[in-house]
């Protein structure tokens, strides 16, 4: 029995990053690692030799910040592609009417793209650590809790309402999220006075197709506009890392659909009437996040958001039974060492590139290319235990692995800065020296970062010996489907950890119940443009929030700071205090304690915030909320930091690229 076509958007979470140039833009990077993918203003990425060319300049030609576009595209999974194939303009497709059941045949016309942004931030809860991540009680402050009255508090959501562009109507093929542009469709913007900067846009969507018929959607996010509406002596002011009333920003978040419009031939296998069409929507969605810039964008996080929300699906979606099922880990499950543990060792090497790493941690142990003789070279660590091999030199691979394996650091030991004992006699850190998701208050403390469930299974397979080297055993791994490469692709460039509140999205990722399928956004099925759900003890909200109806625009980043370049400025370094495991501030002084405070400085997430390059401070602003508001302006001037000329995978070297204040190519 044939089955019925089923449609997908991917990826399934988009990525865009704002930029203050208006017309010059390149395309999201699709593989964890990847440069991001030049194109040109018609938004076609540029093509040498059949492949898409990497962005060799982040700035326009008047050192302005470009914007990174999420790009998505539509597979349908069939008989004859089960593992997907991406559909093109002219293909002959058939699609199920949801309502009536109906299949109708015929040739793919146009494709119509929907994507609705919203902003959250103004009107959400503060954000607090960890406090608010399974629920808030009633007595959470707001921001901007002196707005009380429910229809003034919606006034605080940025709503410009949905879009939608198609390809086959030339005047339809753009359109923005901009005041006033949408008549008739309720719309909110904050007042046009912010300072130092006023918010006219969330961005702009555009309908694609190249010379093959491939339709893409393109999403744009913001300028990276953010201002206050209060006015007075001291004003703008900026008071707090992630909660500042009156503040705005442009950075967003919503729900993409699509619909197929199809020149029907058939219904049902039967000839359909003349000059037929019918507009069918397609089965998943997709979601769109807009982030801030990636200054080191191809410098891995430790935790991408690809590791994170791949481990929420295979402990709670069985998205890859071999490894995880009935509620446990296999330990039987064989691991590859250069798919599944490479590249999870390699990462901290390139942490030199944008951080100090020997005042913090005594030095940077991560030599990784072959035969460097570092604690990383992948030579006696990719190979695993065989036949006939000398016992030493097995037992040597093995405490190698297995040393590696145990200074990392475990759950429930998020708040110790050192590792289990890894070697008698002995003190070593716990890794990653990272801090956590909350080394700022008592209210659930969480230090330092640990890697999540999943990766922590992988390695200690590998440390166990339970792996193969694909190398030596000449053997190829199953590639992804296209359509999943793509989800977790997109992804591995996105921060994965700490979230306090983090960086394109919150603690939020890992809450299953945002999920309706591994990767997917489980959207709200009634969405109402000027009535997007606020607080709970917003009393006579419209709509009172509530993640198991599903989500809407904005319901992702409304956790994150406001403004965003606030929390982004003093995310560099943090003195977290040691003293006791359980509490993060210590009042020795009001006790008498015979402890006196010891704190640890600490990374945030240099990867993600670069911290020093070429040995100097990579930004000149002060980790102060003075220096917050100087991020508000400046942020568009600091420099990118790119391959050098002699980088390779093998042994990876990255440079300052476009210069800072003032500088630029």
């Amino acid at each position: 029995m044939t089955s019925a076509p089923i449609y997908k958007i991917h990826p399934a979470i988009g990525v865009a990053r704002v930029g203050n140039s208006p017309d010059s833009f390149y395309l999201s990077p699709e593989r964890t690692g990847a440069p991001p993918i030049d194109c040109g203003a018609d938004g076609l990425p540029i093509v040498k030799d059949g492949v898409e060319q990497p962005v060799t300049r982040y700035k326009d030609a008047k050192n302005r910040i470009r914007r990174q576009a999420a790009r998505f595209r539509i597979y349908v999974y069939d008989d004859a592609s089960p593992n997907g194939r991406e559909v093109k303009i002219g293909d002959t497709v058939a699609a199920t009417q949801t309502k009536s059941g109906q299949v109708f045949g015929g040739k793919l016309i146009d494709i119509q793209w929907t994507v609705y942004l919203a902003n959250k931030k103004s009107n959400w809860y503060e954000f607090q650590q960890l406090s608010g991540e399974h629920g808030y009680d009633a007595s959470h402050p707001l921001r901007n809790a002196g707005i009380t009255d429910a229809n003034q508090r919606q006034k605080l959501i940025i709503d410009p309402g949905p879009r939608t562009v198609s390809w086959s109507d030339k005047t339809q093929r753009t359109t923005g999220f901009t005041r006033g542009t949408s008549p008739g469709t309720p719309e909110c913007f904050p007042p046009d006075d912010l300072k130092p900067n006023a918010i006219d846009t969330l961005g702009q969507l555009t309908s694609i197709t190249d010379s093959d018929g491939k339709n893409r959607l393109l999403v744009l996010g913001g300028l990276g506009n953010s201002g206050s509406s209060k006015s007075g002596f001291g004003e703008p002011y900026i008071q707090n890392y992630a909660n500042n009333d009156g503040w705005f920003d442009d950075i967003s978040d919503g729900p993409v659909t699509a619909s197929l419009v199809i020149q029907v031939e058939t219904i049902d296998g039967n000839p359909a009437p003349p000059k037929m069409q019918k507009t069918i929507p397609v089965n998943s969605s997709a979601w769109v996040i807009t982030g801030y810039p990636r200054y080191a964008p191809q410098i891995v996080d430790l935790i991408t958001m690809d590791d994170l929300v791949y481990d929420v699906a295979v402990r709670n979606s069985n998205f890859a039974p071999a490894i995880y099922s009935k509620s446990q880990y296999n330990r039987d499950y064989i691991v590859y060492f250069w798919r599944d543990i490479w590249p999870i060792l390699q990462r901290p090497f390139s942490f030199q590139f944008v951080a100090d790493i020997d005042p913090m941690a005594g030095g940077d142990p991560h030599q990784t290319g072959r035969g460097s003789g570092g604690n990383f070279d992948p030579t006696p660590l990719s190979i695993p235990p065989f036949a006939g091999e000398d016992p030493v030199d097995r037992k040597n691979r093995s405490d190698r692995r297995m040393f590696l394996y145990s200074v990392l650091r475990k759950a429930g030991r998020e708040n110790s800065l050192y590792a289990e004992r890894a070697q008698p006699g002995r003190i070593f850190f716990a890794m990653p020296l990272l801090c956590g998701d909350n080394p700022l208050s008592n209210e659930v403390p969480s230090k330092f970062l640990r890697l999540t469930d999943t990766m922590l299974f992988l390695l200690r397979q590998w440390a166990d010996g339970k792996f193969l080297n694909e190398e030596m055993e000449d053997i190829k791994p199953a590639p992804l489907p296209e359509g999943v490469a793509l989800d977790r692709g997109v992804l591995g460039n996105v921060l994965g950890g700490a979230f306090c509140p983090g960086g394109e999205a919150c603690w939020i990722m890992r809450n299953p119940a945002i999920y309706s399928a591994p990767y997917r956004i489980n959207t709200s099925p009634s969405i109402t443009p000027g009535s997007l759900s606020q607080p709970n003890v917003v009393a006579a909200a419209d709509t009172p929030a509530n993640i198991s109806a599903g989500l809407e625009p904005g319901d992702l980043t409304k956790y994150s700071a406001v403004p965003w370049q606030a929390d982004f400025n003093e995310c560099s370094t943090q003195d977290v205090d040691v003293t006791y495991e359980n509490w993060n501030l210590i009042e020795s002084d009001s006790t008498g304690d015979v402890f006196k405070d010891k704190t640890w400085l600490t990374y945030w997430w240099p990867a993600h915030r670069p911290v020093m390059v070429n040995g100097a401070a990579w930004s000149p602003t002060p980790n102060s909320h003075a220096g917050d508001l100087t991020m508000v302006n400046l942020w568009w001037q600091l420099g990118f930091v790119v391959p050098a000329p002699d980088w390779t995978a093998e042994t990876p070297d990255f440079q300052l690229s476009e210069n800072q204040i003032g500088g630029g190519k």
